[in-house]
């Protein structure tokens, strides 16, 4: 199952929760992020 759940808050790229599972991150100021984005920042 493929449920969209938000943008992410820097590149605007769809993020879904897929199977259960959230296919991004959430930080602490409940900003959403994708995986690419995170990866990046923390470089």
């Amino acid at each position: 199952m493929r449920e969209e759940v938000g943008k992410c808050s820097n590149c605007e790229k769809i993020i879904y929760c897929l199977d259960g599972f959230l296919n991004g991150l959430i930080t602490e100021d409940k900003v959403l992020y994708c995986f690419s984005c995170i990866k990046q920042k923390d470089k």
